[in-house]
């Protein structure tokens, strides 16, 4: 089967998720290549597979737009027309036999105008079936049981999915309205002929599926790079923590780390595709894309940005987390940790405000309460037995065993 991987290339998350079902895919004889745009496509021919550019939107629009939450400034009729047109002449170039999407909705149009089946990836918070909205009041009182909160986050959710459905998603429905196609509600431009959440129910949980979506687990970057280079100059005596910049970015953060490690604590930062001029001070270690399974052994605690990837991949080591997040998908995950007590949480916004001592006391306290480390290790038993990318591999062929029941409400 010749199969077109098309993420959104901005974030090195959604190319690295479909290279771990590409991998399994291509093992079996399947012929996969990838499209994009992006710093972060070039990732995919690490792993020998051939890349094709595709327009997309700037990387400085997603940022600006994410972080402003002017999200209705992402996507724009004329520039969704010329994107569907070129994803049209790309599937007839490498006959593609199916779509595998992540994070790019004009893909699903596109190959519906094709007549090409799509499986799609994406996690359950920027899904329909999220069972906890962006903000919700169950996370906001510290609690599912008070009385009449749940109503409050249905509530809540429907609220979000209309916003996001006529603020967001107008031109493109406009667009398939044009071409003859339904119009798609909110978060469905996400979603596929079948759909991947690759979560799992205790992190993320959700309200009722139905038989085309299914619960893979995290799909988690396993690299061929080295080990980092600064592993044998690490002091096992002291605590390691591990920064992660994220495809947007901490770069605000790198002039503080300096004040952070002379409080005694090492740290490893995985810098990515940003371009930074500065130097390590003592006890920091730059390195540009890590080998997380090398490296996570090796640390106490994570601070991230709250991408999904990165907290599935600390809390599988049983790490607990600091988030940063520098917008609200972000903060999610960042108040689900605070919620089950694996690690404290921030915004950009407020640390700026604050200060680095804000930070520097939260990694403190988390490094110092064995709370945390216990929560995180307990979870990471969660994680066992999810074999995400050939669990997938075996629905995209339609070998799928039976789902694993989503975790009944606390």
């Amino acid at each position: 089967m010749r199969i077109l991987a098309i993420p959104n290339a901005h974030a090195l998350a959604h190319v690295s998720r479909l290279l771990e079902i590409a991998r399994e895919l291509r093992e079996l004889g399947h012929s996969v290549e990838f499209a994009g745009h992006g710093k972060y496509l070039e990732a995919a021919s690490w792993d020998g597979f051939a890349i094709h550019e595709l327009p997309y939107i700037s990387v400085e629009r997603v940022v600006h737009a994410v972080r402003t939450q002017k999200l209705w400034e992402l996507y724009r009729e004329d520039e969704l027309a010329r994107f569907i047109d070129a994803e049209r002449a790309l599937y007839a170039k490498t006959r593609a036999e199916l779509v595998l999407i992540d994070n790019r909705p004009t893909a699903r149009t596109s190959a519906e105008l094709a007549g090409i089946p799509t499986v799609a990836v994406l996690n359950v918070h920027m899904s329909r079936y999220r069972r906890i909205p962006f903000f919700s009041y169950a996370q906001l009182f510290g609690s599912e049981r008070m009385p009449g909160v749940q109503l409050l986050d249905r509530a809540e959710k429907w609220l979000e999915g209309r916003l996001y459905d006529r603020l967001v998603m107008g031109d493109l429905n406009r667009l398939r309205k044009r071409h003859g196609l339904p119009r798609l509600d909110a978060y469905e431009h996400e979603e596929g002929d079948v759909s991947l959440l690759a979560d799992i129910p205790e992190f993320n949980p959700v309200d009722d599926l139905p038989a085309n979506v299914h619960f893979v687990g995290p799909l988690t970057w396993h690299n061929q790079l080295p080990a980092p280079r600064c592993l044998d100059r690490l002091d096992p005596d002291r605590p390691t923590a591990y920064f992660t910049l994220g495809s947007e970015g901490l770069e605000d953060l790198l002039p503080d780390l300096g004040t952070l490690a002379s409080e005694g604590i090492q740290i490893v930062v995985a810098t990515g595709a940003a371009e930074t001029s500065l130097e390590a001070p003592p006890g920091v270690y730059f390195e540009r894309f890590v080998n997380a399974n090398a490296l996570l052994p090796h640390c106490d605690l994570v601070c991230c940005h709250g991408g999904n990837g990165t907290l599935y991949q600390a809390l599988g080591f049983g790490l607990p987390l600091v988030v940063v997040a520098t917008h609200a998908e972000q903060h999610f995950g960042g108040k689900r940790i605070r919620q089950l007590g694996l690690g404290k949480a921030i915004t950009l916004r407020h640390l700026r405000r604050k200060g680095i001592r804000e930070l520097i006391g939260m990694i403190r306290d988390v490094l110092g309460d064995a709370s945390y480390r216990n929560a995180a290790q307990s979870f990471a038993e969660k994680l066992h037995g999810w074999d995400a990318p050939r669990r997938a591999r075996d629905i995209i062929l339609g070998q799928r065993g039976p789902d694993r029941a989503p975790a009944p409400p606390p």
